[in-house]
């Protein structure tokens, strides 16, 4: 018997019940070297592939697409081999649809990728089909259309915990806060073991001042085998809040030797906020300093520093500190505020109302920069 090389240099055409030997191996063909896998080559050569002729093999097309749009990560030739088995299949395959739907979204073709996908749904309905039209609803920033899709798929499948991970992630981002942590409730009610969920109900009891409860989600999330340097960060700050001293420099140092360049900064920040807390504003410096040598885009790292300087006597530098937290940092509010109330003692009011209104844009609440606010307003008032 020939070997699978051997097969693949036979002639593809010949669909015989004849066994493969060596010698039918000898007559190579130059339209197969195509199907032979180089070295140091991809394992199909995707640019001397028939598409036309695999596409409409029923036996072939789901496996042929499949390696090309998750293996190769090539949209246009997947966009082909979806496009000649959705025409084979006339028009009636949920699957092809399905497949045409998420090339359009690769691509980033939304309303194209919509109308593949509601037209799965007439066909058949399957969860991927109600998760990808919520997807597209929530690139489109329509995230109230997303949470119908979303709740339209729990409809027909009660329960599916990708269907109920994706909605909390979208209430938590419109700020339905209190909808999102009962959802991440049903799911882990549904499967206890959901590292998604345990972090996410832990994360806001924790901002809510509940250090203790957040602590045993977090120890939840070890006991499921998750080793990582945010979770015993996470712990760490947990047991510093619960005054569990002696637990929480443990989970800091391994937190620290498990870091790497990409959560390094964090977790230098985060050790700073704990030196700060403790009194010892040598350590919190050098701890961001750290974190800016790591990252010299972390602009929260910047925005403490300044603060730091500013303690100090050194206005200059915490001023230029400001500024390049305000630049790297537009989401944050601190940096405006910082800002604001420097100009505002060294009498550059109109300055100080730029950014105190800055600050105010980002957190309208915020009680401090209101009180800068109208103070400046008053003192224009009386001019």
């Amino acid at each position: 018997m020939g070997s699978l090389e051997q097969a693949l240099r036979t002639s593809r055409t010949s669909k015989t019940a004849r066994a493969i030997t060596s010698s039918t191996a000898r007559t190579v063909r130059l339209g197969t070297a195509s199907m032979v896998t180089q070295p140091d080559g991809p394992f199909v050569n995707l640019a001397r592939l028939n598409i036309e002729k695999y596409a409409s093999d029923p036996n072939l097309n789901r496996q042929l697409f499949e390696y090309v749009f998750y293996q190769e990560g090539d949209m246009k030739v997947a966009h082909q081999i979806a496009a000649t088995a959705t025409k084979t299949a006339e028009f009636n395959n949920w699957y092809w649809k399905n497949a045409l739907g998420k090339c359009y979204f690769r691509l980033g073709m939304m309303k194209e990728a919509e109308q593949q996908f509601t037209s799965s749904l007439k066909n058949f309905q399957v969860v991927e089909t109600f998760a990808y039209l919520a997807k597209i609803f929530t690139r489109l920033d329509q995230p109230i259309k997303a949470i119908s899709k979303y709740l339209d798929g729990l409809t027909a499948f009660p329960n599916d915990i990708t269907l109920l991970v994706g909605l909390a992630r979208i209430q938590e981002r419109i700020g339905r806060i209190d909808d999102s942590i009962e959802t991440y409730k049903t799911i882990l009610k549904k499967e206890p073991n959901n590292v998604e969920a345990t972090a996410c109900i832990g994360t806001h009891y924790f901002y809510n001042d509940n250090p203790e409860v957040a602590l045993k989600f977090y120890r939840r999330i070890l006991q499921m085998g998750v080793y990582s340097a945010e979770i015993y960060m996470n712990i760490g700050l947990c047991c510093f809040y619960c005054l569990q001293m002696d637990m929480s420099i443990g989970c800091i140092e391994k937190a620290h030797k498990m870091a790497d360049d990409d959560n390094s900064a964090d977790i230098w920040y985060n050790t700073g906020h704990i030196a700060m807390a403790i009194g010892d504003l040598v350590m919190a410096i050098r701890c961001f300093k750290l974190a800016i040598a790591a990252d010299s885009e972390h602009a929260e790292s910047l925005c403490n520093l300044g603060g730091l300087r500013l303690r100090e006597g050194k206005p200059d530098e915490a001023k230029t500190l400001f500024l390049s937290a305000a630049a790297k940092g537009p989401h944050l509010f601190e940096p405006s505020y910082n800002l604001a109330l420097m100009y505002y003692q060294s009498g550059q009011f109109s300055e100080s109302r730029k950014y105190v209104e800055k600050a105010l844009y980002l957190f309208p609440t915020h009680a401090s920069s209101l009180a800068l606010h109208k103070n400046i307003k008053n003192l224009y008032e009386m001019i």
